[in-house]
This record gives structure tokens, C-alpha cells and sequence, in this order.
């Protein structure tokens, strides 16, 4: 006895006619017969009572029917159980620490893998391995590796904190700088939170420094990067997404809380759903991140 067999008879009973379901089912009308036949014969009863022109289902054939149609659901419900599941293999949820990696990945990653659907978020604070035994994301990309027996952290891509200075600025002198060697003034960044901007507030609150940021939204921020003359920051994974005109150079940033090794960070038991992220981010921490280089005109 198969799924189709169960079907067949389900055609039957309701069209009363082994002519008509025959030609649904676009198969002779022999063949239809012969497998209400087998049918029969496999269960050990008769479904039908039968006459020159018509079919129909007997008392026993009514009890059959009532049985098949429940397993008929239940074959149609595991099957959409089953691509849902297989839907959800195809979705990587991913948290990460700060927009420049989140910036530089997603897109990338999506190019070449578009048959993967990418639920990207920022995350803050210290809930990484939370959120990973909670299951809130499969992947968290992490500033440091987390220490947990559940979870592994895998060595992934380097980022570096530039700063963006005015051609008119004493600074250009300088081969690298510190925060903590830049004199008071305004320091533009965008408004949208990250393992970076929270470095800074920590470097510039713990030492002091005469340093005021001047935080707006992002599109706000690029036009004042463009027009004024305000230092500026970028790192190197968010650079492709910058244009800060022809006015201004970048300069490396020395403080080790402004350079970071990022690691991909997700639970042991979850390794095979995010290989293919695992692999790509191989392929993708072997290859020298190209520097976008700003030079004054």
C-alpha cells in the first residue's frame, strides 16, 4: 500500500465513477481498475458496491475513507512542517558588534550565497554568549573570542579605526596618531552605536581627553564630513561605504582599543547550519582587505 493508492481511492469515492477519476488522473481506465483492485486485496475487503455505470462506497469503503483522508492530511501536513524547516536551514540569523563588519559582510556574503536569507542585527554589551545559547542568533560576530564549552570562536577579519583629517589640519604631518594625542576640537561620528563609538567614549571619558563627539545621523554626518573641515573617523571595513570628499587623508589610529581582530562566534551543536558562513569567512580572512586611500587634491 503507497500514498498513491490512498489518493486514487479518495478520487473514486468522491466522483462515484472509475471513468471519470481515470481521467483526472489522466491513466486508462484498466489500469484505475486494476489498483481499486490490488487495493481491495491488500486491505481484505470490498469498497465498493458496484453497477453497470456507477461505483460507490460501502459501509466498510466509508470507514476507508474516513482513515485515508486523515493519513492524506497528515502526509500534507509533514510536508509543509518539513519546507518550513528546510526554510528555516536557509536563514542565518547574525548579530554583530559593530555596523563596519556588519556593513562589509552582509552584502557580501549575500552575493555569494543568495540562496541564504541573512537576518543581520547590531548587538551591545557583553550578551554575546546569551544570545547564542538562547538561540536569539545563530552567528555573533565578537570583538574578543568567547570563553563558554558550548560555543566556539573562530579568528575572522582585522579592522583599524582611521583618522579622517582636513587638508588644512597640522595633523597630516603624522604617520599614525592617537586619540590621545589629538588636540581639542569636534570630532564628527554617526549616530549608530558599535563596538568603535563605545571605545571611544570609554578612551575619551577615562582619560580626559578635550575631545567633544559630535554625534548625528549617518547621511548627517557624511554631509558635514564633506563641507566642514571636523576630524572625522573610519575604519577600514566601512570604507567602501564612505566619501569624504577630495579634501581630506586618512591616517592610521594607534590606540590598541581601535584596532580588533573579530571573531565569528557561534554554539558547537549549530556548526552545520552555519558552515557555509564558516567557510566563506575562511576564504574571506585569507584575502588583504583593499584600503580605500583618500588624498588631498
Amino acid at each position: 500500500m503507497d500514498i498513491t493508492q490512498l489518493e486514487y481511492f479518495k478520487i473514486i469515492a468522491e466522483t462515484g465513477s472509475l471513468t471519470k477519476a481515470a481521467e483526472m488522473l489522466h491513466i486508462s481506465q484498466p489500469a484505475m481498475s486494476a489498483m481499486l483492485k490490488k487495493f481491495e486485496e491488500e486491505l481484505n475487503v470490498e469498497l465498493f458496491d458496484r453497477s453497470p455505470n456507477r461505483i460507490r462506497l460501502n459501509p466498510t469503503g466509508e470507514i476507508a475513507l474516513v482513515h485515508v483522508n486523515s493519513i492524506l492530511r497528515s502526509v500534507a501536513q509533514m510536508k509543509a512542517d518539513l519546507l518550513s524547516a528546510a526554510q528555516q536551514n536557509l536563514t542565518l540569523s547574525i548579530a554583530f558588534c559593530d555596523p563596519g563588519v556588519r556593513w562589509f559582510c552582509v552584502p557580501r556574503f549575500s552575493l555569494t550565497h543568495p540562496e541564504i536569507q541573512v537576518k543581520d542585527e547590531l548587538y551591545a554589551g557583553s550578551e554575546a554568549a546569551r544570545l547564542l545559547s538562547e538561540r536569539v542568533y545563530d552567528l555573533v560576530v565578537t570583538p574578543e573570542p568567547l570563553q563558554n564549552n558550548h560555543i566556539q570562536s573562530l579568528s575572522f577579519l582585522p579592522d583599524q579605526v582611521y583618522l579622517s583629517v582636513p587638508s588644512d589640519s597640522k595633523l597630516l604631518e603624522r604617520e599614525s596618531i592617537s586619540l590621545r594625542e589629538i588636540p581639542a576640537q569636534p570630532l564628527l561620528y554617526p549616530q549608530i552605536g558599535g563596538y568603535f563609538l563605545v571605545q571611544m567614549e570609554k578612551v575619551i571619558e577615562e582619560n580626559n581627553l578635550p575631545i567633544t563627539l559630535i554625534k548625528n545621523s549617518y547621511n548627517i554626518t557624511q554631509h558635514m564630513i564633506r563641507t566642514t573641515n571636523f576630524l572625522a573617523t573610519i575604519s577600514t571595513l566601512s570604507m567602501d561605504l564612505r566619501n569624504d570628499g577630495t579634501h581630506r587623508a586618512l591616517i592610521p589610529m594607534s590606540d590598541p582599543e581601535l584596532n580588533v581582530v573579530y571573531h565569528i562566534s557561534f554554539l558547537k551543536s549549530n556548526r552545520k547550519k552555519v558552515k557555509q558562513f564558516l567557510d566563506w569567512g575562511k576564504e574571506c580572512a585569507a584575502i588583504e582587505i583593499p584600503q580605500k586611500q583618500l588624498t588631498i587634491q
